[in-house]
């Protein structure tokens, strides 16, 4: 039977790379977006998406979540007709709440237009918007059903072919003359191809149309059970991650929202590693819990703490020192009044990236009320921070909001899962990664600062130097043992 360090390590592996494919093909989109649209078309695009994206949970009540849990559950104890009623039952909740919400959307649209927006042109984005709302029930149901049964190369390759087929339909509908209203377009049709791409390999995994219908009350309140706190978790989650966009758009200008949402998704994208690992082991850590491997979880915890600072800190730093460089070349000078706040989402995303799997594990186990009142803490605090600052300093401002919000959520997730296993807090490990990582940064700046080549010369001579000291750092402080990791690669290749 394969390991579960294994199967985490293959699984994402797989994930990480259709991630990685999917993150290039969504940011080539953005960078063509920005780029023919101009900042204040694309600030208007981006408040009407994040807009309704927003206000999602009112159709998900945390059973997103929930059915990832319990597929997961259901499959070890072989109960498939439970399967099946809990898709029925999660997909008609969906459907419920979305209808609710695009009646309430549709009939104030003209409203939110001339108060909140302050563009006509926002009505007909609404309106395409409200179609993808409803049609991408369709394939994100899919999606947690791939996810739930561990099905990592079909989950994985969601977002890569989504964000093709988006890219491919967003440059068709450019030249078309669709200008604004081509991502709206492009997203709405895109989830129904994907739905339609998706469904074959559905029908195959679950024999749906074999299996009977368990009583679908019983099932959806014990669904409810776990979604409910989850949706909390959820609507902190967004809190964290758009009201930043919701405030740009009400205090500053659109020009400004477009800006924030060039800066935001490429910090994001740094994100990929922390968000497919959280991804695996929920249902994974969900598991192990349930057939009682409790010192396998303990030990996984302790190797990510440690190992996942130490991968993910070179790239970041790197990313931080060169941030104006990016900005300019990828979406031009525009947009290049946006490479402070850049490089503070940096630092934000780096605590981000182990907070997001120290919830996912919390979840997994049956904690979810922990999570959420670790997220609406932090949600709570980004409100605060966002009031303050974004009317006055804008986007900066945002950006200190969000990076604030992501340290509590890694300092108190971390100290619950800690608390829960009964283990040592990590900061001795986490202060000599601190230490090596400031051995790179200043060494890259150095670098940076003494050669004078092609900008991009400089990016990958000081980041390969950087990393090979930063590795020797690690190796001297023992922060890093050379054998462990040696282990570690023997048991993730080993048939």
């Amino acid at each position: 039977m394969m390991s579960y360090t294994k199967k985490l390590a293959r699984g994402t592996g797989v994930i990480l790379l259709f991630s990685a494919l999917a993150g290039m093909v969504s940011y080539a989109l953005r960078v063509i977006l920005a780029r023919w649209l101009g900042p204040t078309e694309y600030g208007l695009f981006y408040s009407v998406f994040t807009f309704i994206i927003f206000f999602l949970f009112f159709r998900d009540w945390g059973l997103g979540a929930a059915i990832v849990k319990y597929i997961a559950e259901f499959k070890v104890k072989e109960q498939y007709a439970e399967i099946k009623t809990a898709i029925v039952s999660v997909f008609l909740v969906q459907v419920i709440g979305s209808l609710i919400f695009a009646l309430v959307i549709f009939f104030t649209a003209d409203l939110l237009a001339s108060r909140y927006f302050h563009d006509p042109r926002s009505v007909p984005l609404l309106y395409l918007l409200l179609l993808y709302l409803l049609l991408s029930i369709l394939f994100i149901t899919l999606k947690q059903v791939f996810l739930g049964l561990q099905e990592t190369g079909i989950y994985g390759s969601f977002e890569l072919v989504k964000n093709s087929l988006t890219l491919v339909l967003v440059l068709f509908f450019l030249k078309w003359g669709l200008g604004l209203f081509a991502p709206a377009a492009a997203y709405t049709l895109a989830a129904l191809i994907l739905f339609f791409l998706y469904l074959p390999s559905f029908l195959r995994r679950v024999h749906f149309f074999r299996q009977p219908l368990v009583p679908l009350l019983p099932l959806t309140r014990k669904l409810a059970h776990f979604g409910l706190p989850v949706l909390a978790t959820t609507v902190g989650g967004k809190v964290i991650g758009y009201i930043d966009t919701l405030f740009l758009t009400y205090f500053r200008t659109l020009g400004e929202v477009g800006v924030y949402n060039v800066i935001l998704p490429s910090a994001l994208v740094l994100l990929d590693l922390g968000t497919t690992l959280a991804t695996l082991l929920l249902p994974l850590s969900s598991e192990l819990w349930a057939k009682g491997e409790h010192l396998r979880l303990e030990q996984g915890i302790r190797v990510l703490h440690r190992f996942l600072f130490a991968l993910v800190l070179p790239v970041l730093l790197t990313v931080l020192v060169f941030a104006d460089l990016l900005i300019n070349v990828l979406f031009g000078e525009s947009y290049s009044n946006g490479a402070l706040a850049f490089q503070i989402l940096i630092i934000g995303v780096l605590f981000c990236i182990v907070a997001s799997v120290n919830n996912s594990i919390l979840s997994g186990i049956g904690q979810p009320a922990k999570v959420t009142k670790i997220v609406l803490l932090a949600a709570g605090v980004n409100i605060v921070v966002n009031v303050l600052l974004i009317p006055r300093h804008g986007i900066t401002g945002a950006a200190l909001a969000t990076s604030v919000s992501y340290l509590l959520l890694l300092i108190f997730s971390t100290r619950s899962l800690t608390r829960q296993f009964k283990i040592s807090f990590p900061w001795r490990d986490w202060s000599k990664l601190g230490g090596a990582g400031l051995v790179f940064l200043f060494l890259v700046l150095g670098i940076k600062w003494l050669l004078v080549l092609n900008p991009w010369w400089e990016l990958l001579v000081s980041f390969l130097l950087g990393t090979v000291v930063y590795g020797l750092v690690l190796v001297a402080t023992k922060t890093i043992v050379p054998e462990e990791v040696k282990r570690y690669f023997r048991l993730v290749i080993s048939p």
